[in-house]
């Protein structure tokens, strides 16, 4: 757990050793624009998933989801970006009473050669002004370092609510195979003996048909995109190797599958979905997850990440089922802040 004082202290020590190195702090003049339109950006290197320049793509022709990107520039050099979404609670409904913003994963920074905490300072605080009216609610997530940023967040209100991060690194001599548990395995086992089988999606085709199984998968029904969102990752991330739809198959059925995105050495676990009710036995959910590792490794990435996969005091549910497939969890937060003073001093009271 990482408290107040530890974080204190690491902010200390950073300043004792820059003083002690004698380093010339020198000012730099920051510029920040916010680009709605992809098209409007200027080139930029795609460092960070969540942040990729194609999220635009994501969103297309998806009206209840805006996304913007703010970009700092030096000189008119491109530092750093961050990408945010709008997104509409309510399809009729477009007050900012009916609207929250989500910024997932740290910005990408472009250039070493410029302090990562003075532009995240800049990053947020122009953030905040560009969603003072637009939005009600406002939350950083999948942040995985629990450190970084901390005194901007606090410097600008956020309060935090803390969570797991699970993740499976695949750098291992074990395989995966035996980083399971041993009644994972035997749950795996039994899928492929009774003629359970894993396929890539690879055409558009396929898409209302997985669409309508996540659909029937209840426990994520509420906070699943429309179809458009799924389309449009197949069409900008899967045909241009930025990620996989792989399906979980039993007699030319889909009855559970994983949705991938992939950066550099990293795969995220963006969705997984199985029909656990009628499907029981056959382990849709395990099997999807154990194949999409192997499929991960085989592909040579580094790490399998599961991203914020529950509360940090949780020791059931989601956490400890992901755990079984061999994972590490690490202690992350979500940073979340309202747009209203008085519900905001509130909620810190609560959480804090």
């Amino acid at each position: 757990m990482i408290s107040k004082k530890n974080v204190f202290l690491y902010y200390q020590l950073r300043n004792i050793i820059i003083s002690s190195l004698n380093i010339e702090v020198i000012k730099v003049e920051y510029t920040l624009r916010t680009y709605y339109q992809k098209e409007d950006l200027p080139p930029l290197e795609e460092k960070k998933f969540f942040h990729y320049a194609s999220t635009f793509d994501l969103y297309l022709n998806i009206s209840a989801f805006e996304p913007f990107m703010i970009v700092a520039f030096v000189n008119e050099k491109p530092v750093a970006c961050m990408m945010a979404v709008i997104r509409r609670l309510h399809g009729r409904l477009r007050s900012s009473l009916f609207k929250q913003c989500y910024i997932s994963q740290l910005p990408a920074f472009l250039d070493e050669n410029y302090p990562k905490d003075e532009i995240f300072e800049k990053l947020v605080s122009w953030l905040l002004k560009e969603v003072k009216h637009k939005v009600y609610y406002i939350q950083f997530r999948n942040l995985c370092d629990p450190i970084f940023g901390y005194k901007t967040f606090k410097n600008f209100h956020f309060y935090a609510a803390k969570w797991l991060n699970i993740r499976n690194s695949l750098q291992r001599k074990r395989k995966v195979w035996d980083q399971l548990s041993s009644t994972r395995k035997n749950q795996v086992n039994k899928a492929k003996r009774r003629g359970v089988s894993m396929l890539e999606a690879t055409s558009l085709s396929q898409l209302p048909e997985i669409y309508r199984s996540i659909k029937r998968d209840w426990k994520i029904r509420e906070r699943i995109p429309p179809l458009a969102y799924f389309e449009n990752f197949f069409r900008y991330y899967v045909q241009n190797n930025k990620g996989k739809i792989l399906l979980c198959m039993y007699k030319d059925k889909i009855i559970g599958g994983t949705i991938l995105g992939f950066e550099k050495k990293i795969a995220y676990c963006l969705h997984y979905w199985g029909h656990t009710k009628r499907y029981k036995h056959l382990y849709p959910s395990i099997f999807s997850i154990w194949s999409s590792l192997e499929f991960a490794e085989k592909e040579g990435f580094e790490y399998f990440d599961f991203l914020d996969s529950g509360f940090y005091q949780e020791r059931a549910g989601k956490p400890r089922f992901l755990l079984q497939f061999g994972g590490k969890q690490k202690a992350s937060k979500r940073w979340q802040r309202f747009n209203w003073p008085l519900i905001n001093f509130f909620a810190k009271q609560i959480h804090e």
